[in-house]
């Protein structure tokens, strides 16, 4: 017996994106709020914490046990750089002198510097018409919001 997988329901799907669009663009207006009290390493250093603690819940939740591998947790603590401390600090401290929807733009033009790279430096992916056509549209739609 064969097994198919399960249609998307569009709607739902489509809901659950705009659900995290709007919490991920919300985060920028609490950072802003957020560096009038508090210094920008201390804010991040406390959403990385809150959001790791969630996760570790989540985890024990659905019965996932941590790693206990030195090299599993170096990995971790290079991708938590990387990925959230580093440019969440960053974006923090520009919040102090620009507003947060100019942030929220800026940060939109994170796949458009990932092609670039991947296309002129680390080669590690084909690169098609398909998504050369979506970075030319992606910039252009962002600098027709930051020219208007």
């Amino acid at each position: 017996m064969t097994t198919s997988p399960l249609k998307p329901n569009y709607s739902i799907e489509l809901a659950l994106l705009a659900t995290l669009a709007t919490l991920w663009a919300s985060s920028y207006t609490f950072i802003k709020i957020g560096i009038d009290t508090i210094p920008p390493v201390t804010l991040i250093a406390a959403r990385t914490l809150i959001a790791g603690g969630i996760l570790v819940f989540i985890m024990r939740w659905r019965g996932i046990r941590l790693p206990r591998d030195a090299a599993s947790w170096r990995n971790f603590a290079i991708q938590a750089c990387l990925n959230s401390v580093i440019p969440f600090t960053l974006i923090a401290w520009a919040e102090k002198s620009i507003d947060a929807g100019l942030a929220v733009i800026l940060n939109s033009m994170t796949p458009v510097f990932t092609f670039l790279i991947t296309l002129l430096w680390s080669r590690h992916e084909a690169t098609s018409f398909r998504k050369f056509a979506g970075i030319v549209l992606g910039l252009g739609g962002t600098c027709v919001i930051v020219g208007s």
